[in-house]
């Protein structure tokens, strides 16, 4: 059994609806209340505590249906909605960025694009949803913090190597960056952990470490026969 992030929220009644929605389907989850980690003393923003719910990754496709079932057929548009004032491209927006709205909003967007006169089709959403997966399976939401990340990976990697030997932990900055471009993992909507760096870019991280190691041990014999 491998448990996954199903559903996260700041807003603790949409996770506590989802948790009994799944109850009552008889799907297994375990619900992770962060409240117990919020201390007042240092993080005064009593909206950054996050809720979740993690259910086993073979459920993930069951338990999206069922949370689809449920808010298409409890779904009543109040009048002052929001919603209502998004353009039609803004709305598709929501139906292809589902991972990034709650089922409500997913939902009201689907039915104020219905009654416009766009019907979206279940194989036009299942496409979409595959789409949305590449897509972030390949993608990152800020493609310049990534260059940035891997030219100061470049950079510590010749010159933190001899620096380090003047301010020691700048060794492991360069050693540091290239394990976190080859290990980070990220988590799909579908439940499914991949890597957070795209091939291309791990490549990257492997030649950082691999010039991090050769600059270490180039700067550890030049000092040392410098020495002698």
């Amino acid at each position: 059994m491998e448990n996954s992030i199903f559903r996260k929220s700041i807003n603790k009644a949409i996770i506590e609806e989802i948790a009994f929605v799944l109850e009552d389907n008889h799907i297994p989850f375990k619900l992770v209340n962060n409240e117990k980690y919020f201390d007042a003393t240092f993080v005064t923003d009593a909206s950054k505590i996050e809720y979740q719910i993690m259910i086993d990754r073979a459920d993930f496709e069951k338990a999206e249906e069922i949370m689809t079932d449920y808010y298409a057929q409890n779904l009543e548009i109040p009048e002052d909605y929001y919603l209502k004032d998004f353009s039609d491209d803004e709305l598709r927006e929501i139906i292809f960025k589902k991972d990034e709205w709650n089922e409500f909003d997913y939902e009201m967007a689907k039915k104020l694009l219905s009654e416009r006169g766009i019907i979206i089709s279940e194989n036009e959403i299942n496409q979409i949803n595959s789409e949305r997966l590449e897509s972030l399976k390949k993608n990152y939401d800020k493609p310049e913090d990534v260059r940035n990340l891997i030219t100061l990976g470049y950079i510590f990697s010749i010159i933190g190597c001899l620096a380090s030997f003047f301010i020691g932990f700048l060794l492991f900055i360069s050693y540091g960056i290239s394990l976190a471009i080859l290990k980070s993992k990220k988590q799909l909507p579908n439940g499914e952990r991949v890597y957070y760096f795209n091939e291309q870019d791990r490549r990257h991280g492997k030649r950082i470490l691999i010039i991090s190691i050769v600059f270490t041990v180039f700067w550890t014999i030049f000092f040392a026969y410098k020495n002698n």
